[in-house]
């Protein structure tokens, strides 16, 4: 059954992934277009919407068990709806309504991420954890393949309202798809966090992977998510041309994910996410400091290759840590706090692109602040590179013990 309920979260995680795209990749360009390219009324909104995702992460965990899960799941999908229907009712006007409709976007997304999570972490072992998240991301970088062309080519050849009916239809397959979910049980146990915290403190690994996951998101996963693809955008000039470049940029991830399940199954160390991290942040300085389009070309190749080795590994080991140590109880404390630590790195990334772009606009400040932004994906590689070398250790300690 887990191996069926796994089926069916890929499907749905693969139809999911065509409007995440749109919400990664055009929505900001949409708003941008109706505000005349106030990029700090952008980074203000999306801001408060990782404060407030945050707020709603700890909510659903406290309250989430084994009989509304599947329900909470399932909810996400009708708020999405009314998230798209939101926007082709009050078109321009949504700027005025922007924290309201970021509200229920957040809510939409964890009701879908927090059960999903949960799902991932249960029904995966750390052999199987590594294998199935390359999968998902493979899935995940078809659908990038193919959504940022077709929506760019919907949008230029006739609106951004008929690429809105198009989602919602989507949404519908998906919730077509839901049904087939059997079994979608997490642990009834009470949200433990300060219990959580007192045993968790003294285990390396999971220190590890937390602050992994933090300077991740000051870096790759920050405030330059939001800004390169609206950069990109500006030099390519039209929805089509972004969407084809992405689409490019999607083959290479798809690629890199291939390369990663070989040396999955070769069972090859790999200690070299440092490295991998040390030649995105050097193509960072170029596009910084020469801000061409070929520079900015180079970062988003590497970006689309070597970042997402670091990502899909990164996703796969949050999620093996906590199966270790008898701490597979401890699921949702898990979530919530390396969540508080995601949350944190991403504040940080937002704020210093916010205060340097409103009071202290200059290109040499603001090409040092984007340096030591993508710096801090090579700390996080160390922490992943130490995490994951623990979990080798343990399982290769927990086979000895069974041999004997």
């Amino acid at each position: 059954m887990e191996q069926e309920n796994r089926r069916y979260i890929a499907i749905i995680s693969f139809f999911r992934k065509f409007i995440r795209v749109f919400f990664n990749l055009f929505f900001n360009i949409y708003i941008l277009k109706i505000v005349n390219n106030d990029l700090s009324f952008i980074i203000k909104y999306t801001l408060f919407g990782v404060i407030v995702e945050f707020i709603i992460c700890y909510t659903i965990l406290k309250l989430i068990n084994s009989r509304n899960a599947k329900a909470i799941y399932k909810l996400s999908f009708p708020l999405l709806i009314l998230n798209i229907l939101a926007l082709l009712v009050f078109k321009e006007n949504i700027v005025k309504y922007i924290f309201l409709f970021k509200i229920l976007e957040r809510l939409a997304e964890v009701c879908y991420s927090m059960p999903y999570e949960l799902i991932v972490i249960g029904s995966n072992n750390n052999d199987t954890m590594s294998s199935f998240m390359a999968n998902i991301n493979i899935l995940s970088s078809i659908a990038t393949i193919l959504t940022p062309i077709f929506s760019g080519f919907i949008i230029q050849r006739f609106s951004y309202y008929i690429l809105f009916i198009i989602l919602i239809l989507e949404t519908l397959i998906i919730i077509a798809i839901s049904f087939k979910i059997k079994d979608f049980t997490v642990s009834d146990k009470k949200l433990e966090l300060r219990k959580f915290f007192k045993i968790s403190k003294d285990k390396k690994h999971i220190q590890d992977i937390y602050k992994c996951m933090f300077y991740r998101r000051i870096s790759s996963q920050g405030a330059m998510t939001e800004l390169l693809p609206i950069i990109l955008f500006l030099r390519l000039r039209t929805e089509m041309n972004l969407g084809v470049y992405n689409s490019a940029f999607a083959i290479l991830s798809i690629i890199s994910l291939q390369i990663l399940k070989i040396l999955n199954k070769k069972n090859i160390k790999k200690d070299f996410y440092p490295y991998l991290a040390i030649i995105i942040f050097l193509s960072s300085l170029l596009v910084v400091y020469n801000s061409s389009f070929i520079t900015l070309l180079i970062y988003y190749i590497l970006m689309n290759s070597l970042g997402t080795i670091i990502e899909s590994e990164s996703c796969s080991i949050v999620y093996s840590a906590i199966r270790t140590e008898d701490l597979i109880e401890y699921k949702k404390e898990h979530i919530l706090t390396y969540n508080i630590y995601m949350t944190l790195g991403q504040i940080i990334s937002y704020s210093l692109i916010y205060i340097l772009y409103n009071y202290f606009y200059d290109v040499n400040i603001l090409a040092i602040s984007v340096s030591i932004l993508m710096f801090s994906l090579i700390i996080s590689t160390i922490y992943l590179k130490n995490t994951e070398e623990y979990l080798e250790n343990f399982i290769n300690k927990s086979f000895m013990k069974l041999k004997r």
